[in-house]
């Protein structure tokens, strides 16, 4: 029979309840100094803005203690009291794990309301757990990477996430009614289920549980690299070389068509828009390409032997008089934020259509697609590295070729791991391109800062020590992507392309064929997969992306476009809520600089580190600020930049036909 569920305020809390809680000893190959309580605890706030001094209060805490028993409070001095209770009762060597859903929000009240005794962030506005005594508060949402109630539905936990209207202001004195209690148990109630379900399923406790999504891809990669060690650590840069693969490192190519910006595309019979995208992109290179080993100093002069020679080459070069082959191409590749230094260019919305100069950091990658699509009258390689090639070890690939199997099996069927392994295939490229030397942030003043007592070689010789990915490989990675993209972008006719981001292309047209013969070359049949239904499905080809018949097209940029097809108006705009935006905007002649996102617009947050003002009294009642996150709708007008804008109003205005660089520069 299971016991019946309890709301407990501090006051009535026994201390006897706190020592009778099981703890889960740490076992001597466990790297923490003292042990954890068996089970997870979790806790949330709920808070109101108080909109005259754009501060927001906490007006109810909550506290999930056991399965049953839901500890609850109105005040910050009640959390306080509660903590000292917790911090005297445990024993010494004992400590309580927290977990809080998206923990940066709490953190930045909590700072001021308990003691910090230590901080680990991931930057200074996400934080990924914190010490105070003998409590442990770890985040959720970075462990899991899903909103709550995504992830209270896929550990199917019996109390699911409810509603409550954020738009009722409330303080700590406002009488709660049972639907909104029932919201702030749920929450922690329901994550501590969640976490339980999920440390049983995976054979985890709280010492072994990953701190974040990726973590659990981490650990399957170092167990298939075992015996790679000494391999591996040869292979990792130096601070010079570690600079340089900064500076070279680049994402996706995500670029809209200059000549078709601005205004809508129409399809028609015979031209109808399509979309195509390679599927699981940067996975499929990580298999299929051939990554640098170590690299040494070259005299820049051999390059071209180099080259010949198949050697990954890192170079930092300068390229003279630089100007695109076809002033029509639509994806100019080189990117003036990627640049050293740029004399005199002439832009595509931050690409370089012509220079007298341009320095920049690239891989032999990138020389190849340049060389491809621009014409320069001399270039000068002042640093090069080079480094031989070779595949990523087998059994790293066979672990990413298993995980791409299981994702494409499960789906479908079990939901709990299908998810598991689609957030672990999808973190397999993201270990690879984690900075390694990044300084750590520490807590000072209430704030998270930089830590500058380490300098960059102290931490490139840190990462000698303790590395275990030479970061090359994802520099490479995503070179590689950019090429198969370009390959293509090369199918479709430049009158004809729409928009490309990362591993999609958008044009108008049929090339079907075109790519069916281009994916002859990237078909792995020993990395292929079968759905549930009997497809079989291979990584890293081109694949048509949209099922319904596109009817029209607009794009005012990257990350800033809209189609319309059967099912109406989609929209993917950087910092807009796609279903509502697409709402809100209504149709596609409304695309347009100057319309403003009003609903759809998310929230702005403004981090009140030290308030100026410590309380305020509100219907007759005390009320002290702490510090807090005041968050309030915002808005987003659609823009762009002036230098864009004149450009797409001047080819809008001329024949296709005509050289932009004869009536433009």
């Amino acid at each position: 029979m299971e016991a019946e569920e309890q709301i407990l305020t501090v006051d009535r809390l026994d201390p006897d309840l706190l020592r009778s809680l099981p703890v889960k000893q740490r076992g001597s190959r466990k790297r923490t100094k003292h042990n954890y309580l068996q089970d997870p605890c979790t806790f949330d706030i709920e808070t109101s803005n108080i909109d005259d001094l754009q501060q927001a209060v906490m007006y109810i805490w909550q506290f999930q203690l056991t399965a049953e028993i839901t500890v609850i409070g109105r005040t910050w001095e009640e959390f306080r009291t509660f903590v000292r209770l917790i911090n005297g009762t445990l024993p010494d060597d004992v400590k309580m794990v927290v977990y809080v859903h998206n923990l940066s929000f709490e953190f930045q009240y909590l700072k001021s309301v308990i003691p910090v005794d230590s901080v680990f962030a991931m930057d200074s506005r996400k934080v990924l757990k914190f010490d105070s005594g003998k409590l442990e508060f770890r985040c959720s949402y970075i462990h899991s990477n899903m909103s709550l109630r995504r992830f209270l539905q896929n550990m199917h936990v019996a109390d699911q996430k409810t509603e409550l209207d954020y738009s009722v202001v409330r303080y700590p004195w406002t009488e709660l009614n049972d639907e909104e209690l029932r919201y702030c148990i749920n929450d922690v109630k329901g994550l501590r289920e969640a976490l339980i379900y999920e440390m049983e399923k995976d054979g985890d406790d709280l010492y072994t549980i990953p701190l974040t999504s990726t973590g659990y891809i981490r650990r399957e990669a170092k167990d298939a690299l075992k015996g790679y060690g000494g391999y591996i650590r040869k292979m990792l840069p130096d601070l010079d070389v570690f600079l340089m693969l900064r500076q070279a490192f680049r994402g996706g190519n995500t670029h809209a068509n200059r000549w078709n910006a601005g205004r809508i595309i129409y399809s028609s019979p015979g031209y109808e828009i399509n979309s195509y995208d390679i599927s699981s992109s940067y996975p499929s290179v990580l298999l299929s390409e051939l990554y640098p080993t170590a690299f040494h100093a070259a005299d820049p002069e051999y390059l071209e032997m180099y080259l010949r020679h198949g050697c990954a080459c890192l170079m930092e070069i300068a390229f003279y008089d630089l100007k695109l082959k076809d002033d029509r191409w639509p994806v100019p590749y080189i990117a003036e934020a990627k640049c050293l230094q740029v004399d005199d260019p002439v832009r595509d919305n931050g690409r370089i259509l012509q220079a007298t100069a341009a320095k920049m950091v690239i891989t032999e990658v990138d020389l190849d697609i340049i060389q491809e699509e621009y014409q320069f009258s001399g270039l000068y390689v002042s640093k090069l590295y080079v480094a031989n090639k070779r595949r990523l070890p087998i059994r790293f690939r066979s672990l990413l070729i298993e995980m791409y199997r299981q994702k494409t099996e499960l789906k479908g069927t079990d939901e709990y791991l299908y998810g598991k392994v689609k957030n672990k295939f999808n973190s397999f490229y993201g270990m690879t391109v984690q900075n390694p030397i990044r300084p750590e942030l520490i807590f000072q003043d209430g704030i998270l800062v930089e830590d500058t007592s380490k300098t960059a070689a102290d931490l490139v010789e840190e990462y000698h020590r303790i590395g275990w990915l030479p970061y090359q490989w994802g520099v490479w990675c995503t070179a590689y992507a950019r090429r198969k993209l370009e390959d293509g972008m090369r199918i479709v006719h430049p009158d004809a392309f729409l928009y490309t981001d990362t591993d999609s292309i958008k044009y108008v047209g049929n090339y079907d064929t075109e790519f069916k013969q281009l994916n002859e070359r990237y078909i792995t049949y020993d990395a292929s997969a079968t759905d549930m239904a009997g497809k079989t499905h291979y990584i890293g080809i081109f694949e048509k992306d949209n099922d319904k018949p596109i009817d029209a097209f607009i794009t005012l940029g990257a990350k800033k476009y809209a189609y319309q097809d059967a099912d109406g108006i989609h929209l993917t705009v950087s910092g807009v809520a796609k279903k509502a935006g697409a709402a809100e905007l209504g149709t596609l002649d409304n695309f347009r600089e100057g319309f403003v996102f009003r609903k759809a617009g998310g929230q702005e947050a403004i981090y009140n580190d030290a308030p100026d003002i410590s309380s305020v009294t509100i219907d007759g009642h005390h009320l002290d600020i702490t510090s807090n996150i005041y968050l309030r709708d915002s808005t987003y007008t659609l823009s762009t930049t002036g230098e864009y804008r004149r450009l797409i109003n001047f080819l809008s205005n001329i024949d296709i036909k005509r050289s932009l660089y004869d009536d433009y520069s």
